[in-house]
């Protein structure tokens, strides 16, 4: 059975810091902090109409940062708080609650400086959502989605907007919904089987205009011709304000990230949103990133 998804993405929003004037933006940085807001009450559990997207709220949230990098003015070097070699080398920061919360800066310490800007270099992003199955109802799985292309960049098996199920113990197990899909919504493996007709490994699905072979289901044309290839990377602006020993803080918002068409209505995703005759949308939508300095 073939299924064709339509899967829109909403272009990553930045919510900045008003402050004081861009020209005095001098100061010492303690620190760069990373935290996560699920703000459950967003949470819509079911479509009102077959045609609408309903959207759920993961219970926890991943981000694996290649690098994570402080954007001088002219005068003012640029700075990595950190950068991996390889993208398989990213940290992974894990998110249950919004009292957690991370520190970026692995090095000794910033030098002072007029600093601007933040860029991001992702990997991949993870959550928790649940997922509806003929067998055994709704079930709590880890899915994963790569934003950067490690099969271009170190013979990786994964193309950007690849989604994949991640096991208890944190091991990928394959991907999801490809030819073949069980009622259980079990994980396909190899990628091949997943994104070829029939798991061929040689006639591969177009998602939106691309090709199965060169990128997963997520997102859109213009999405992908937007941001940097292969490994995919954001910025987010601030104001120093001219503040001594500034904490930066990124927080990423993640309520109702998870989109999808509920069209059995039964409040989670899954074997029964499937029709091969009227695609079915879904898709993880990207963090609003809002920068405060404290």
């Amino acid at each position: 059975m073939k299924n064709r998804f339509l899967i829109p993405i909403l272009v990553l929003m930045l919510a900045f810091l008003f402050g004081c004037e861009k020209d005095n933006n001098s100061g010492s940085i303690a620190d760069v902090k990373l935290q996560v807001t699920f703000d459950n009450s967003a949470v819509n559990k079911s479509s009102v109409s077959r045609t609408e997207l309903s959207s759920e709220t993961p219970d926890s949230y991943y981000v694996a940062l290649k690098s994570v990098k402080l954007l001088g003015a002219e005068g003012t070097e640029d700075v990595y708080l950190f950068n991996n070699e390889k993208l398989s080398d990213s940290p992974v920061f894990n998110f249950t609650d919004e009292a957690t919360v991370h520190s970026l800066l692995q090095d000794a310490g910033i030098p002072e400086g007029d600093y601007h800007t933040i860029e991001l270099e992702v990997y991949y992003l993870q959550m928790n959502i649940g997922i509806s199955t003929a067998r055994n109802g709704i079930e709590r799985r880890n899915f994963r989605i790569y934003m950067s292309d490690d099969a271009q960049t170190e013979q990786g098996l994964h193309q950007p907007g690849d989604m994949t199920q991640i096991n208890e113990a944190g091991q990928e197990i394959g991907w999801l919904l490809g030819e073949g899909q069980e009622p259980n919504m079990d994980p396909v493996t190899p990628r091949t089987s997943a994104y070829t007709y029939n798991g061929d490994g040689t006639s591969w699905y177009d998602f939106a205009g691309k090709s199965g072979e060169n990128f997963g289901p997520f997102g859109g044309l213009d999405f992908w011709a937007s941001v940097s290839q292969p490994v995919y990377s954001v910025k987010a602006e601030f104001d120093l304000s001219a503040k001594e020993g500034a904490t930066i803080i990124l927080d990423l918002n993640v309520s109702g990230c998870w989109k999808f068409e509920d069209k059995d209505n039964d409040g989670a995703f899954g074997f029964g949103d499937l029709d091969p005759d009227n695609p079915t949308s879904w898709h993880m939508e990207l963090p609003t990133i809002s920068v405060t300095v404290e």
